[in-house]
């Protein structure tokens, strides 16, 4: 090869760099049309702040029905989330989009050869914990190598996700970069009447009256399966000193049905009907933050955590948790919360009065809780995320 075969060479693989750089940055969003669980709050977040703090990347929204407008335009497929035969279809559709760059943000990447990819890891409790799952949903996560083989990058949402992929994966370390989730002040802080007028629109008199009558109230927020331990607070709530009828609690669950729930929605809703339970399957942002304003204390009893989303929104909403010691929860709450060892619901049961009956201790993890949630936004998560993309980009 003479020097201006080389030449010619390098001037060739610049203009390929430049043309594959000049794609759009698509974000995987189909989730929102389905579920309002944790993913589709990071995904939501996420798609909010890109655009702000990073005005020198495209991005598109994909989704496969309508959802709310963000100020990225969206990019439509037939596909729908957790299809049987995704990896294909959606590759095959996205493909005809000719990106630069695709952000999985629910685990699993589609085959989607000469392009970037990047992928979101919330928690690795699928191969923790196999049995608390479906079929259904372990035939999904199973693909998870898969996923992380083409990965160009690997996002875990905490370091305790990280240091999961690093033991139980294959992915290469160097791959893994860690961006903690945020939580949005101004959609979760409200007043107490403002509380009270949403509350009522969207749940009616009746109901917003058993909540806003004078009785502590525990909020538990999570999908309705095994691995977030909802049953632990039903026993809970039935253990003294909870349950003294003079300062019984109101326990309010927020969640969808998820996977092997059927006995826990059988006990949720013998609970509901003794009057100690609400559950509301389908809580909106207004509503959820209208919980968080009301609520005594939020209970977050999960076997495992990526990393927790209700436990960071409920400190930024100035609300006091009592959680699990367990997965990332520890490395989130830090000192601001009140982590538990034990799965005795007796326990809990203590641990949930303590915080109700003493509002020094509450006032002051509420202080603690606020500066802690401070040090978590979307705008960080963002901006972070977009430095990742340009590394990936740049490759």
């Amino acid at each position: 090869m003479t020097a201006n075969d080389g030449a010619t060479v390098k001037v060739q693989d610049r203009a390929k760099t430049m043309k594959h750089r000049s794609g759009r940055v698509l974000i995987d969003a189909r989730l929102l049309a389905y579920r309002r669980g944790g993913i589709s709050r990071y995904i939501d977040g996420l798609t909010e702040w890109l655009p702000r703090v990073a005005p020198d990347l495209p991005f598109a929204r994909v989704v496969n029905r309508p959802i709310a407008r963000s100020k990225s335009p969206d990019i439509c497929v037939r596909t729908p989330p957790h299809f049987r035969f995704e990896r294909v279809s959606l590759g095959v559709e996205l493909s005809l989009r000719s990106p630069a760059l695709l952000h999985s943000t629910d685990f699993i990447a589609p085959i989607l050869p000469g392009v970037r990819h990047v992928v979101t890891v919330h928690d690795l409790a699928f191969l923790l914990y196999p049995a608390l799952l479906s079929k259904d949903a372990l035939r999904y996560y199973g693909q998870i190598e898969r996923s992380l083989r083409v990965a160009d990058r690997v996002i875990a949402v905490s370091a305790y996700t990280a240091g999961q992929l690093s033991e139980i994966t294959n992915v290469a370390n160097d791959k893994i970069v860690i961006v903690h989730n945020g939580a949005d002040e101004r959609r979760v802080s409200i007043d107490r009447a403002e509380a009270s007028t949403i509350l009522r629109r969207e749940l009616g008199d009746e109901t917003t009256s058993r909540i806003l009558e004078n009785r502590p109230v525990i909020l538990a927020v999570g999908t309705i399966e095994p691995r977030k331990r909802q049953q632990l607070l039903l026993q809970a709530i039935e253990r003294p000193p909870l349950c003294d009828a003079q300062t019984a609690p109101l326990l309010i669950l927020v969640g969808q049905k998820g996977w092997a729930c059927d006995a826990i929605v059988a006990d949720i809703e013998r609970a509901s009907a003794a009057g100690r339970v609400i559950w509301l399957d389908d809580a909106s942002d207004d509503t959820l933050a209208a919980l968080y304003c009301v609520a005594t204390v939020l209970a977050l009893p999960s076997l495992d955590e990526g990393f927790g989303l209700p436990l960071l929104e409920a400190m930024a909403a100035d609300l006091v948790v009592v959680a699990a010691r367990r997965g990332a929860l520890p490395e989130v709450a830090g000192d601001a919360a009140v982590l538990l060892d034990s799965d005795d619901p007796s326990a809990w049961a203590e641990a949930l009065h303590g915080i109700i009956v003493d509002c020094t201790r509450r006032e002051a993890l509420i202080a603690l809780g606020r500066l802690r949630a401070a040090e978590y936004t979307w705008e960080r998560t963002a901006r972070r995320t977009a430095d990742v993309y340009r590394e990936v980009l740049r490759q």
